[in-house]
């Protein structure tokens, strides 16, 4: 199955996979699909994940304090910095949307087990 999207391009990202797909001799729009899911890395949906009142006292806890890996943490503050300093490159503009779409996964979860754990009387509510 197959969904149509128009986009609309900046002219020197459209002349650049222009050159990609005569350089790998497809067509523009198999050129645009496959740097697409080289970019868009599947993330299990939220949903596929075990319902948070579901866990554990141990595991609820355990997710309050969940963090994205070092390596990756590392690399989302650099190309933070880099897209605050403007000179990020378009592989990093989508590598960092990657790690972004990661790292608010994780903080929802996050999120959710802080809620759950609360209303267990596991942790007490954070003030403001």
């Amino acid at each position: 199955m197959s969904t149509q999207v128009t986009l609309t391009l900046p002219d020197e990202l459209y002349e650049h996979a222009q050159q990609w797909a005569a350089l790998m001799q497809q067509n523009l729009s198999e050129t645009l699909t496959s740097a697409l899911s080289l970019v868009l890395t599947p993330i299990p949906p939220l949903s596929e994940l075990a319902p948070i009142p579901t866990l554990s006292d141990d595991e609820v806890l355990e997710l309050t304090m969940i963090q994205m890996d070092s390596q990756s943490g590392n690399r989302l503050s650099v190309l933070l910095e880099k897209q605050r300093e403007d000179v990020l490159n378009q592989g990093e503009s989508a590598e960092l949307a990657t790690l972004m779409q990661i790292y608010n996964r994780l903080w929802i979860r996050q999120s959710e087990a802080f809620v759950e754990a609360i209303r267990r009387g596991l942790r007490e509510p954070i003030e403001a």
